[in-house]
């Protein structure tokens, strides 16, 4: 509680902030709901509409490019050859990010990286929470098979699996455990559930997100696969929730796709060390060279 100063002293003299040490500068506050900066403005459709915006575009792409293999005589079978199921994923998650900061802009004002969760955090506190939600992840997922049954391999899995050609491997694990945990955290986390948490509260916005990531993984996965997604999910909105920042959750996620990534193919552990520790931390760097020296992406 702060006293009232002296009438003597002149009110000018005091520091703006009393309660802080002197040679302490606090943090700024987050901004308020609906201010310059905060999701609050955005509509809770907003982030669907953007979410199908982002699906067309792929599609288009996808059938683009197969028509472009089709034409050079190559034969497109289902699920597409690597390089066309690389390009068209990779197409979906640039559209997903551009959808969405586009979507955000129409309603919300001065929108920054730290708007979509973009922001620096405590390491102690970043690694507590990643460390807990990992564990938590994998003894709900453990619960969830005991329940429905070991879900079958997902269509990328298996894929995946087949694949001998070392650029199609390397296409691959660039996409799942390093593009896919920066696009995906900053849509659904930092988007949808940025949105959604204002508007029904962060309990209810991180079901209602894990249960839309899951469900736009159904395509090509078995539906007890959704499930373990969906618990992954609300677990990444935990995690964002707590600290405040995408930067643990992009590590969790790529963490995930890593391990799964080398599982699949067998990777002896030295190497699945390597590919865990390179992709996590390649995306984790990019994610936070955002937020050394924050840009507009929106109207001021």
């Amino acid at each position: 509680m702060t006293s009232v100063p002296p009438p003597s002293q002149p009110s000018s003299s005091l520091p703006p902030h009393p309660e802080v040490p002197a040679g302490i500068v606090p943090g700024p506050p987050p901004p308020a709901a609906g201010g310059t900066g905060s999701l609050g403005p955005v509509p809770a459709w907003a982030p669907l509409a953007a979410m199908f915006a982002g699906f067309v575009v792929a599609t288009l792409a996808y059938v683009m490019i197969a028509a472009g293999i089709e034409a050079g005589g190559g034969n497109v079978t289902t699920g597409g050859p690597p390089g066309l199921v690389i390009s068209a994923t990779l197409i979906q998650d640039v559209a997903l990010i551009v959808a969405a900061v586009m979507f955000a802009g129409m309603w919300a004002r001065g929108l920054t990286p730290a708007s979509f969760g973009l922001r620096r955090v405590p390491l102690a506190r970043a690694a507590g929470w990643t460390v807990l939600a990992f564990v938590m992840f994998w003894i709900l997922t453990g619960i969830y098979i005991s329940l429905v049954g070991q879900p079958d391999q997902q269509e990328l899995t298996r894929d995946l699996r087949d694949e001998e050609s070392l650029s199609a491997l390397i296409g691959y694990g660039v996409l799942l455990a390093f593009i896919a945990p920066l696009a995906e955290e900053l849509f659904f986390r930092g988007f949808v559930f940025g949105v959604l948490r204002e508007k029904i509260g962060p309990a209810w916005g991180a079901l209602a997100t894990g249960i839309v990531f899951g469900l736009v993984h159904v395509a090509g996965s078995p539906i007890e696969t959704v499930g373990v997604l969906i618990i992954l999910g609300v677990l990444l909105c935990v995690v964002y929730q707590q600290t405040g920042s995408l930067l643990p959750c992009i590590g969790l996620h790529a963490v995930n796709n890593a391990i799964s990534f080398s599982a699949t193919k067998s990777v002896p552990w030295p190497e699945a060390v390597l590919i865990v520790l390179a992709c996590t931390g390649a995306a984790v760097a990019v994610a936070a060279a955002f937020t050394q020296r924050p840009i507009s992406l929106s109207r001021a």
